[in-house]
Formats: C-alpha cells, structure tokens, sequence
C-alpha cells in the first residue's frame, strides 16, 4: 500500500573523513593533497603556542588567531577579512566548535561577502559553490561543526543567534584525532557532551528525519550513553575521549542528514540572554523539549529510549521512558538546571521572546507561545538541584 512507503528523501556527505588516534599528524599530506602551499590556519588562541598544535602547523601557514568565545556576525566578518588578506590557498580550523564556524564563515565571507546576507532569519541569498578548500580538526567533541554545513552566530544588534547552514559550507576534509581531546578542561567536556546527545537526539525526533540519519544518530546515542559519564568521571581515559569524539562526529553527520532539535532553538535563547556555552544552552533545555515533543512522535521517542539503554518498555509506548533517561544521565553527571545558570521566573518572558524570535522550524508538532514557556519553566529546575525525578 501506499501508506507504506519510506519519504522521499535526499542526503549529501561531501566530507572525506579520517578517524583516530594519531591521524592529526596527516595534516600535511592533506593539504599537500589539495595542492594547498599558502593555507591559512584559524585557531583557538590558547591552543596555538601549544607544543601538540605547533606541531601540526604547515612551515608556510598564515596563522589566524580566533577571538575567544563563541562567534559573532562581526567577529565572522572579520575573520573573512583578514581570511582574504591573507591570500591563502587552503583554510585549515583547529579548535572547537566556535573556532570551526569562525573559519567557515571566514572562508564564506572572504569569498562572497558579509555573512549577515547569508544568514537566518531574514531573507538569506543563496550560498554559492565556495573555491577555497576547508580542513577541520576539532580539539573538542560536541558540536561536530568538523562534518556540519551550519555557521551559528550571535548577532547581539538583533539579541538572537543566527545561522547561515549550507551544504558548501563543510570541510573538505576532517581529521578527528581524540588526542586532540585529552587536555580539554572539565567543562567544556561535559558541555560538548551535551550537545553530542541533543545533537544525535534531534536527529531522530526532528521532521526532516531520514533512515540514513536516524542509524547513524542511534548508534551515536549507544556509543555516547556510556562515553560521557566515563570521560566526566575520569578524564584521562583515552578509550573514552575516543567513543566520545566518534559520537560527536557520528551526531555531526546525522544532523546534516536531518536536523538540530527543538532543544537548539530554546538553548539558543538561554545562550544569548544568559552568556552561557552552546553545549551547556542547549543541555539544560534538552528534557524539557522532549516532554513537548514526544506527545507528536512517541514511536521515535522510544527508539531513543532504547539506544540510551533504558529499561524495558513500561507499556506506556509513549516515548516517556526517553525522557527519564535523559533526565537521570544528565543528573548522574552533575549536569545544572536553568536556575542554577542564573535564570528565574522574571527570565521566562524574555526567554520565550530570544526562542520564537530565531525559532528552528523542525518541530515534529507545534509549539505555542505557552508551550515554550512552560519549557523554560520546567528547566528552571531540572537539574542537580532536583535530581533524576525533576
């Protein structure tokens, strides 16, 4: 019958990848791959004068330090200047996810002008085919920004995060090497942790959701489900650091398949009203966009259930059990509620404003003004301060 037939769909993967321990060493014969002798090499400013990153730099590269922090239309903007001053032949990004999204909007604007005309909400101009080639090396695992298309953006005149998501927009390479990974204070593993399994989540719960993207996001939830908890418990377990790299990486791939999930679009308001890291936004929003959401897709939901290791199901079908597990993964690891950033029922309002205003329609079923405030509200104190059960 009709009825049963998959959606039409179509995916593009453009990006070569290479995976493992070590692998950060090839940098070289990439680039010497691509004919590449003048690249221009965008990275973090801590790691720069690191013996492990200047190791990997090229005896010819321009080397673009990246302003600290998380990318802005003006930060972009100028990184694409000077991208363009520079004259390179090749763009190589090491550093997390914001370094990553700086050196593709860099490489976009250097060639195509300001990212603002490329970027939603608003009106964007289409991305054109881009010239220069792209090597990524994330030291982080969380955003998968190293396979992704999206550049994501705070543009403070407007109070929202914008983003300029295009297919040109990924690397032509990737090199994923956890080693990279093993210095990464506490923090920012655990907040790219969190955004690995919203990522790999959204993935699967979101509309645009394909077969090829829900395999690939339920295996990152298997892998991350016991990654996570072990880097954050010991941190130097360099097989973790693995699993946990390959799962960000896994999630990357699967939301270029499908897309980010509602979790995003109400993070992306804690991010920009509270100054808080785009892992951590988009973490403590992640329960409380589930219990919305799964009331449209509880089928889904319970695949979900079942990749983060839940117990059986309760006979409820109702993708609830998601949910708890999310809720007591999250609490295991210390992960902190809304209020615990700072926010307090005087935030919900504008919260809700900074949501719908950049909202990422993907939903798999509506969401009303109320609703988004009631998920703001609900992670007021979903967190260490209430436990699993919250």
């Amino acid at each position: 019958m009709d009825g049963s037939l998959l959606p039409a769909f179509a995916n593009h993967l453009p990006v070569r990848i290479r995976f493992g321990s070590g692998v950060a060493v090839e940098l070289s014969a990439v680039l010497a791959r691509l004919g590449a002798r003048r690249p221009a090499v965008f990275v973090d400013p801590a790691l720069a004068g690191t013996p492990v990153i200047a190791a990997l730099m090229p005896s010819a590269a321009v080397v673009l330090q990246v302003v600290p922090g998380e990318p802005t239309v003006r930060s972009v903007d100028d990184a694409g200047e000077r991208l363009r001053d520079a004259v390179a032949d090749a763009v190589v990004a090491i550093g997390g996810g914001s370094v990553l999204d700086t050196a593709k909007g860099a490489r976009l604007v250097a060639e195509q002008g300001p990212i603002r005309r490329f970027a939603w909400p608003g009106e964007p101009e289409p991305i054109a085919p881009l010239r220069l080639p792209l090597v990524t090396l994330p030291t982080t695992a969380g955003t998968g920004s190293e396979v992704t298309g999206g550049i994501v953006m705070a543009d403070p005149e407007a109070g929202i995060k914008v983003a300029a998501p295009s297919a040109h927009n990924r690397a032509t390479d990737c090199l994923v090497d956890p080693d990279l990974t093993l210095s990464l204070p506490a923090g920012p593993t655990l907040w790219g942790g969190l955004d690995v399994v919203a990522q790999a989540i959204g993935s699967i719960v979101s509309a645009p959701h394909t077969p090829v993207a829900d395999a690939i996001a339920l295996e990152a939830l298997v892998i991350v489900r016991d990654a996570l908890p072990a880097v954050v418990n010991v941190p130097g377990d360099r097989g973790a650091r693995s699993r946990l790299a390959c799962a960000s990486l896994m999630a990357g791939l699967a939301m270029n398949l499908s897309e980010a999930g509602t979790d995003h679009s109400l993070g992306h308001a804690v991010g920009m009203r509270l100054g808080v890291p785009h892992g951590l936004s988009v973490g403590v929003m992640l329960a409380a966009s589930m219990e919305h959401d799964r009331r449209y897709v509880p089928e889904r939901f319970e695949r979900v259930a079942d990749a983060l290791g839940a117990p059986p199901d309760d006979g409820s079908s109702d993708g609830s059990r998601a949910v708890r597990a999310v809720r007591e993964m999250f609490a295991a690891i210390g992960v902190p509620s809304l209020r615990d950033l700072g926010a307090g029922e005087d935030d919900i309002a504008g919260l809700a404003d900074g949501a719908l205003a950049a909202w990422i329609p993907v939903e798999p079923g509506p969401w009303a003004r109320e609703d988004v405030e009631t998920a703001f509200r609900r992670a007021l104190d979903e967190g260490v301060t209430s436990g699993a059960a919250a």
